[in-house]
């Protein structure tokens, strides 16, 4: 049988909670939290995809989403971002 992977996610919080107390309850609910930035309301990491929907449920969240590419946008001096 064919072992699915964890997949990259962003968690998108609503504002309503403190954003480390959605992380850890994500945390709890087996998200594995890369990044919580705070500035943009988003918090990165990886999950079971069938596990996205009881992510869904936390009190806090808004929206998960499967992170489709990784992108850079360089520093600010370069002529081409």
């Amino acid at each position: 049988m064919k072992r699915v992977k964890k997949k990259p996610m962003v968690v998108t919080v609503s504002g309503d909670r403190s954003i480390r107390e959605v992380a850890r309850d994500l945390k709890k609910a087996g998200f594995t939290v890369g990044q919580v930035l705070e500035y943009t309301g988003t918090i990165t990491g990886s999950v079971h995809p069938k596990s996205a929907a009881r992510l869904r449920k936390i009190r806090g969240v808004a929206d998960v989403s499967e992170q489709h590419a990784d992108f850079d946008i360089g520093p600010p001096d370069a002529p081409v971002s």
